[in-house]
């Protein structure tokens, strides 16, 4: 069973440097990392050295917002911590002998919880105009939010405008079908297609580009999905339950079994 580390709890304590501690925490594991500053926000982005890339494959690009609403434990520093634990596990192993390239564009982001002021508000909405002014438009865009609670991994079911472009809506859904195929192959039949809240893919989607939210969620709580009733680990966020006893170490096992599937990934641009 996973323990979760001490170094959580300081990330989640109140006077938490988050993105000093982020780029800390990386290089404190041989994993280098640089501020993108954008209309006031700071994304950080994982440097992964190029080998880690084959450019015969489709990039992943697999963001997670540090930025909170209170403790945050699940909103998102799960989700933050693990892909930061597994980004220094990359680099421990590369140090030991060469890893085949995982082809992963790790982004944390800044100023996702200010999306409820609408989406132009969004951290993420200067980063996606960012990416589509460069023209990185074919990426595989992975978002992953409150990733501690639960044995069920989710995939939301985006409401598109009904006006979107053929296009986006052939791009969008051999992702939506790729991201299927994860959950598959780590979950076996114990996963869902869900509506839920949007999250940075929102900022992503709006600039037309595909990209897909994953979350957690316990058994249980689907259930509660299924009968309309508001799933008790969405109560506890941007609320003091939102905490470290409300984690679930089983969570953070499943999420690391996603993330080291999706960097077995190749698909073919």
């Amino acid at each position: 069973m996973y323990t979760i580390p001490q170094a959580f709890k300081e990330f989640i304590s109140p006077n938490c440097d988050r993105a000093a501690f982020i780029q800390a925490y990386l290089k404190a594991g041989g994993v280098d990392s640089a501020v993108m500053a954008l209309e006031g926000k700071n994304h950080i982005y994982v440097k992964f050295p190029p080998q880690q890339y084959n450019p015969m494959f489709r990039i992943k690009t697999v963001i997670a917002h540090y930025d909170r609403i209170g403790i945050g434990a699940n909103d998102n520093s799960a989700a933050v911590f693990c892909l930061m634990e597994w980004a220094r596990g990359q680099a421990l192993r590369q140090a030991q002998a060469p890893q085949a390239p995982h082809n992963i564009r790790l982004i944390f982001t800044d100023g996702e919880e200010l999306g409820a002021g609408g989406i132009t508000e969004q951290g993420a909405f200067p980063l996606a105009q960012t990416f589509r002014k460069l023209e990185i438009i074919n990426d595989d865009i992975y978002v992953f939010d409150c990733m501690g609670r639960g044995d069920v991994p989710i995939l939301g079911a985006a409401k598109l405008a009904p006006n979107v472009p053929t296009r986006f809506l052939t791009a969008y859904s051999e992702l939506e079908d790729r991201a299927k195929q994860l959950l598959k192959s780590v979950a076996n039949r114990k996963w869902f297609t869900l509506p839920i809240s949007y999250s940075d893919n929102a900022s992503f989607i709006a600039n037309g580009i595909p990209a897909v939210v994953i979350t957690m969620l316990p058994s249980s709580e689907v259930h509660q999905i299924l009968e309309s009733k508001l799933p008790d680990t969405w109560k506890f966020l941007h609320t003091p339950n939102d905490n470290f006893d409300s984690l679930d170490p089983a969570a953070f096992e499943i999420f690391f079994k996603i993330i080291n599937q999706l960097a077995k990934q190749k698909n073919l641009l």
